[in-house]
Parts: structure tokens; C-alpha cells; sequence
């Protein structure tokens, strides 16, 4: 059985199915632009003995689609920092792919600056070091429907009878747009590195994100930092699940740095 989160981060969390242990490391998932935290549900049965794993759910997806998506990373890190804050009573990690990197390294160091807190590791996956992050021009970043769906069918992650369905597409563009809006006007803004080690994860044939801009994270922290790429391109983790979470357990185990 799961513990019962906090009420107030009940909204930001769905817990996945795995190992607990009282006092026990907490692991949680951010997802990737357009994602919610369905994508990891099946990631909790592969976790290490001991620890318990969340989904975070942001608004405007899944059972929060009711809710307005937030295109701004501080607007979002105002309402996530509290939301989570319940559930860092004890060890914790993030792992983050893509858009979900980025907002979980920029929330640990809001919560180091606020809170005095730090994971334990974070895991970063499918994105350049923060301060290699390209953001797009508001033009680039202003894309049509037919545009954003584009975006998703190079993805990959989508079938395409769902992107051709008007209703679905109806459903799920808002909520890509704001997510594309927070990752493409996405600036690093320098500051202390981070002190908890790193483990970062590539796609061999990520158009997007090369083994070079991986290695930057190193620059990020002042703990060690290690790169291990996975075949796939930019969406590799849903092809790669089994061999990351055995790199996860490998990392949290003590076994790894």
C-alpha cells in the first residue's frame, strides 16, 4: 500500500504501483511536453526495492483537463513548489524527460533557495544542459494547429488515427501549445550549481538533443554527472523503459556514484 500523499499534493501526483518502505526514497516522474502522468504508469513495477513513485500531473491534462495549462516555468513552479513540498519529507529524486527536465531542475533549485532542500539525484533524459537550451523565436514558437499536430506526428508518440481525429486533436492542442510556449521561451538564468549527483540519459538518434549537449549538465552540479545514451530518437524512453529503470535502480542502490 501506498501512504496517503498530503491533501494538497494529492492534485500534483498520481502514485505508480511498486516497492514502499517506510521512511523510504520517493522518485517522481515529470513528463514531457503534451504528456501526462500516464506516461509513466507502468514505470512503478521496475523501480528499485524501497522506493515510491509518483507521476506528476500538471494542469490541463488527464484527469486535470479542466484545468488551464501553464505556459510560464515560474507561474508553474509557484503553484508545483507547495503542491509537492508535502511529500519531501523524506529522500527524495526527479527524473525528467524533455520539458520534464527542465522543469525539474528549476524546480530543485527553487526549492534549495526556498526550502533549503535538494534531491538525493536527479535524472535528466531527451534535453540539452539548461544552458545550452535553444529557445525559439516567438514566431517559431506560434504554431498553427496544423503545425502543432506536425510536431507531434515527428514525435512519434502518437498514433496517427488519433491525429487525424478533429475531437482528439481539439483535446490535446491546447494543452502541447502552452507546453511548447513554456519550452521554446525557456532561458537559463545562471546561478549556483546544483550539489547532488546527475545521471543524464540520450537518444542515439535524438534530432534535437546531441551527446555534446548532454555532457554539459556536468557544468550544472557540483556532484558527478554521467551520460548514458539509449538507441530511439527524441522519445526514446518509451521504447527504453526496462534498461532505464535498471540504470535508475543501478544509481539509487549505491552500486553507481
Amino acid at each position: 500500500m501506498h501512504s496517503t500523499p498530503h491533501r494538497t499534493a494529492q492534485k500534483w501526483v498520481r502514485p505508480l504501483a511498486g516497492a514502499t518502505a517506510p521512511g523510504g526514497l520517493r522518485l517522481f516522474f515529470f513528463p514531457y511536453a503534451g504528456a501526462g502522468a500516464s506516461a509513466y504508469r507502468s514505470w512503478g513495477a521496475g523501480l528499485p526495492e524501497g522506493a515510491e513513485g509518483f507521476a506528476v500531473q500538471l494542469p490541463g491534462r488527464e484527469d486535470r483537463f479542466h484545468e488551464r495549462p501553464v505556459p510560464g516555468l515560474d507561474d508553474l513552479l509557484d503553484a508545483l513548489t507547495p503542491g509537492l513540498l508535502p511529500l519531501l519529507d523524506r529522500p527524495f529524486a526527479f527524473f525528467g524527460h524533455s520539458m520534464g527536465a527542465i522543469v525539474c531542475w528549476e524546480l530543485c533549485r527553487r526549492l534549495r533557495l526556498t526550502h533549503g532542500l535538494e534531491p538525493v539525484r536527479v535524472f535528466v533524459s531527451g534535453c540539452r544542459a539548461l544552458h545550452l537550451h535553444r529557445s525559439r523565436t516567438p514566431a517559431e514558437a506560434d504554431l498553427s494547429d496544423e503545425g502543432l499536430v506536425e510536431e507531434l506526428r515527428a514525435l512519434g508518440a502518437t498514433p496517427e488515427e488519433l491525429l487525424r481525429n478533429p475531437e482528439f486533436t481539439a483535446f490535446l492542442l491546447p494543452t502541447f501549445r502552452a507546453d511548447l510556449s513554456l519550452f521554446a521561451g525557456y532561458s537559463y538564468r545562471p546561478g549556483p550549481p546544483l550539489s547532488c549527483p546527475v545521471s543524464v540519459f540520450g537518444g542515439t538518434r535524438d534530432p534535437r538533443v546531441a551527446e555534446e549537449h548532454l555532457h554539459g549538465w556536468a557544468a550544472l552540479t557540483d556532484g558527478p554527472a554521467r551520460v548514458e545514451m539509449f538507441p530511439g530518437g527524441h522519445l526514446f524512453l518509451l521504447q527504453e523503459r526496462e534498461r532505464m529503470l535498471r540504470s535508475i535502480g543501478w544509481a539509487l542502490s549505491g552500486d553507481g556514484f
